[in-house]
């Protein structure tokens, strides 16, 4: 899924009655977040977590869960701006990147009977946690030391760069009535990402091949390690756009390469996954992440300077 500029587009036991009573008998509680109702679960044994989905909470050996409430608004929603205004009826519209592709996705993908709610962020590893050995890292070493930076293309007029000074969401232009023809409705409802904006990461000054960059004349560019939060996979919409329960989503995600961090700890992780996956690194990155490799930041980034392509 590719995000756009402000104008342009870058061209997530036992039941209840069975349980003994006694003092730590649980009580459901209506709970609330600020940005809208979300999937909580109090854990009063060692017990997996069970939810039904209509919503009504089972005790399961100690373990008190609640399934997150379907949004029929946002189920019904077919163009961009019905989500936005779903999600603004919700609260959902104040979550942060993160949360909302986590809300969405576990939306798209409901649990089944006895079926754990799906939560695309438990499918993202830390890249802090990822162990590299000291002889990959030595390996890679010649790799870390070029330039890594990422860029974001837009632009089909060559003469005339863009006027915009901010990548934005896809969310943010949609909400500000800048939802372009490009806008697929079906990457919102399958990844939820609309909060995330999107880069390929250039190295050595060179990113992997893409079709659409052949429409493209412009492009903005930020140093890799000056990026604070971000994630890595391939392009997920293949993955994800087809009907599936939580198990089924969670299926569909074991075998995909996705990592959050910050730049400087995607680069290391990168540079020694990409380290001898062909002799053009930026283009090894596909290989090493195992698909269209893209990278996202939660909101958007400020734009500097408009470089020719």
């Amino acid at each position: 899924m590719r995000t756009q500029g402000r104008k342009h587009d870058h061209s997530r036991g036992r039941s209840a009655a069975a349980r003994p009573a006694g003092p730590e008998v649980a009580v459901l509680h209506a709970l609330h977040r600020t940005a809208g109702n979300a999937a909580v679960s109090w854990a009063f044994g060692g017990a997996s977590q069970v939810r039904r989905t209509d919503g009504a909470p089972m005790l399961y050996g100690g373990t008190l869960a609640v399934q997150r409430m379907m949004d029929g608004d946002l189920r019904k929603a077919r163009t961009p701006e019905e989500i936005v205004a779903a999600l603004e009826k919700s609260g959902h519209s104040r979550d942060d990147a993160w949360e909302l592709m986590r809300h969405m996705m576990s939306q798209q993908f409901p649990a089944g009977a006895a079926q754990g709610e799906f939560d695309i962020l438990d499918s993202i590893k830390p890249a802090s946690k990822e162990r590299i050995r000291p002889v990959h890292k030595a390996q890679a070493a010649a790799l870390l030391a070029k330039p890594w930076t990422i860029r974001h293309y837009t632009g089909r007029d060559p003469r005339n760069p863009p006027s915009f000074t901010e990548i934005a969401s896809t969310y943010d232009n949609a909400a500000a009535g800048r939802a372009s023809e490009h806008t697929n409705v079906a990457d919102w409802r399958s990844l939820g990402n609309i909060k995330f904006t999107f880069y390929l990461v250039a190295v050595d000054g060179k990113v992997p091949p893409r079709n659409w960059l052949n429409n493209t004349h412009w492009y903005a560019e930020w140093d890799l390690e000056g990026i604070e939060d971000c994630w890595v996979s391939p392009d997920l919409l293949e993955t994800m756009s087809k009907p599936m329960d939580a198990d089924g989503a969670r299926e569909a995600m074991k075998g995909v390469k996705a990592f959050r961090g910050t730049g400087k700890e995607l680069k290391e992780l990168l540079a020694v996954k990409a380290f001898g996956s062909g002799n053009d690194p930026a283009a090894a990155l596909d290989t090493a992440i195992g698909g269209a490799f893209e990278l996202k930041v939660p909101g958007g980034l400020p734009v500097k300077e408009w470089k020719k392509k």
